[in-house]
């Protein structure tokens, strides 16, 4: 899955887990299937060779809600990105993402 086929706008962070033994990083999420309807599902957004992943973001009620996500440049097969959220911002690196449509554990 391209980086660019996923919507991260309206996207609320419910959780992260970072998994050291595979370099991952997973949001576990409430994703926007449709926006007329306002309808969400519980989906992974799984970053693969994850680093520097970082918050910047102050104290707030409930879960932060992407608004905008900016590739903020490229380097060593990885891509920095910037997830602005109602609470702040998110960045990382990370060589590829992915879409799980699997139900993450609760």
């Amino acid at each position: 899955m391209e980086l660019s086929e996923i919507h991260f706008h309206d996207t609320r962070i419910l959780r992260v887990i970072e998994d050291t033994t595979t370099d991952t990083l997973t949001m576990d999420v409430q994703y926007p299937i449709d926006w007329d309807q306002n309808r969400f599902e519980r989906r992974s957004l799984i970053f693969s060779e994850a680093h520097s992943y970082q918050v910047f973001e102050g104290p707030f009620s409930g879960p932060p809600t992407i608004i905008d996500a900016q590739i903020l440049g490229n380097s060593d097969r990885r891509i920095h990105l910037r997830l602005q959220t109602n609470a702040g911002y998110r960045e990382l690196s990370f060589a590829s993402v992915r879409l799980s449509i699997d139900n993450p554990d609760t």
